[in-house]
């Protein structure tokens, strides 16, 4: 019987290898690269759970705030991943190269000359001079934005959802500025075929899936790649026929060019995708081209464009100033690109509204090598740096009350002389982080701008909007982008 005894000391052996282990592996991770000089929640310390759990609880931009304040500007939020909140050391972790060396981005294309290789060629879509080429393309779908909010949204008590419409625009306006077509969102006045569902529904998965990149490897998914799954394949499918349909267009009607007028992105996708270098047309790269186009300049601007009517909204004596700048100036509707540059509270409401509430919510990580810390000390290879608008947005350099919705932060103020201002609004710019920085910042970054300058002065030229009650508050979904929700105000026609 005494062989069946249960052998203790082996028992106990065991458990103290195996504990030893656990332990060396928990003090590794703790001390893994030196980051342990660095505040931070104590479960990030050893893992990046941490992170994932606190993007699902939808509150990770303000408790990144928060540990900011609390700790300062570097905060370690996972095991070999720290935050940094000072706009003095942004450009260095977010540059092509530090100390000679090439950075790889934790997200999307990981090797920057691939990267490059890939946007060069459509580059010129997205320049500042190719810009107005646009602009008939979004007066059109401003024309009809006034048109549905006239027809369907004024009268005695009825209740607009503005942020709807805003969607409803962005994405009519993306679509048409690359396609010369859209699904006709503002004409329903809603969803069409679950297109935002499935987007809301792909975003949310991924904003998970980035805190804890292995996961999306593990699991096949990502952003783009999600839109090609089985519930959600009208889009690519409707989009890949537009694109079949203007090349066969070409190919009938006039081979070296569009008969599109004007010409939109597609076109130069398709130039893009067609060259002397490249004579077998890339149909999965023009179609990657289109998609992300979409995709990634609608729900941003959608964003963007919420926060600016929210904002708006909850402060009216800074809606009634810039109403009453867009009136002094005189202007035409739809207002075009460049009257709308010479309104200057314009351009700080827009930028105003964008620096408290980015569309970006979560850290724009890079792979360090070589980086040094603000306290001196010298990252080693391997780790990974990132930055959040939402905390770098809140720094000292935008002045006083960085919570609060401030446009005239961005004008000269009267004590200011000409350089002092210029000095102030060049620190700012440096540090704004909306649209990213580097070599990685958005490519359609002026695009966005373009579709925004132009509609919300038409927009607030056109109508009076009073929030339904000013106890309300927006409902806000916090990933990898900050959507809003619940933004309900009465639409007055001024022509009436």
């Amino acid at each position: 019987m005494d062989k069946y005894q249960p052998n203790f000391e082996l028992f106990w052996a065991l458990a103290a290898v195996v504990g030893a282990a656990v332990l060396f592996q928990l003090l590794a991770t703790y001390y893994h690269n030196g980051l342990n000089r660095y505040p931070g929640p104590l479960l990030a310390k050893f893992t990046r759970l941490w992170y994932r759990l606190d993007v699902k609880a939808n509150r990770h931009q303000q408790h990144l705030i928060e540990l900011h304040r609390k700790y300062g500007d570097v905060v370690r939020i996972g095991p070999n991943s720290l935050s940094v909140s000072n706009a003095d050391e942004m450009y260095d972790p977010f540059a092509p190269r530090v100390n000679g060396k090439r950075l790889d981005s934790s997200l999307s294309v990981r090797d920057p000359k691939a990267h490059a290789a890939m946007h060069k060629p459509i580059a010129k879509a997205y320049s500042m001079t190719t810009l107005t080429d646009y602009e008939p393309l979004v007066d059109q779908m401003i024309t009809k934005l006034l048109e549905q909010l006239r027809e369907k949204n004024v009268g005695e008590n009825k209740i607009c959802d503005i942020g709807l419409w805003m969607r409803l625009y962005a994405f009519d306006v993306i679509l048409q500025v690359t396609l010369s077509d859209t699904l006709g969102f503002m004409d329903k006045g809603d969803d069409i075929e679950d297109f935002f569902k499935f987007l809301d529904m792909n975003i949310d998965r991924s904003s998970l899936l980035v805190t804890m990149p292995w996961t999306a490897y593990l699991l096949k998914h990502n952003p783009i790649v999600s839109y090609f799954s089985k519930d959600s394949s009208m889009f690519p499918g409707w989009t890949a026929l537009r694109l079949q349909n203007r090349l066969k267009d070409r190919a009938e009607n006039n081979p070296t060019g569009s008969r599109y007028a004007p010409r939109d992105f597609l076109d130069r996708f398709v130039d893009a995708a067609h060259t002397e270098r490249n004579p077998d047309f890339d149909f999965t790269q023009a179609l990657n081209w289109t998609l992300t186009n979409v995709v990634a300049g609608g729900d941003t601007t959608t964003i963007a464009l919420k926060a600016v009517m929210y904002y708006l909204l909850k402060n009216p004596a800074k809606k009634r100033r810039l109403i009453e700048d867009l009136e002094a100036a005189k202007l035409s509707i739809p207002v075009s690109w460049v009257k709308s540059q010479q309104i200057p509270y314009l351009d700080a409401v827009i930028k105003e509204s964008l620096r408290i509430h980015p569309p970006i919510g979560l850290g724009l990580e890079r792979t360090a090598s070589g980086f040094e810390m603000p306290d001196g000390y010298i990252l080693p290879p391997g780790t990974n740096v990132g930055m959040n608008s939402w905390v770098v947005n809140r720094q000292p350099v935008f002045g006083e009350n960085v919570d609060d919705f401030v446009p005239e932060r961005w004008l000269r103020a009267p004590t200011e002389t000409e350089d002092q201002h210029k000095d102030r609004l060049n620190n700012m710019r440096r540090a704004d982080l909306v649209f990213g920085a580097g070599a990685r910042s958005c490519t359609g970054k002026h695009v966005s701008y373009l579709e925004m300058h132009k509609v919300i002065p038409s927009f607030l030229l056109t109508f009076d909007m009073e929030i339904v009650d000013e106890k309300d508050e927006w409902t806000l979904v916090n990933g990898w982008t900050t959507r809003q929700d619940n933004i309900r105000c009465f639409l007055r026609d001024r022509g009436s």
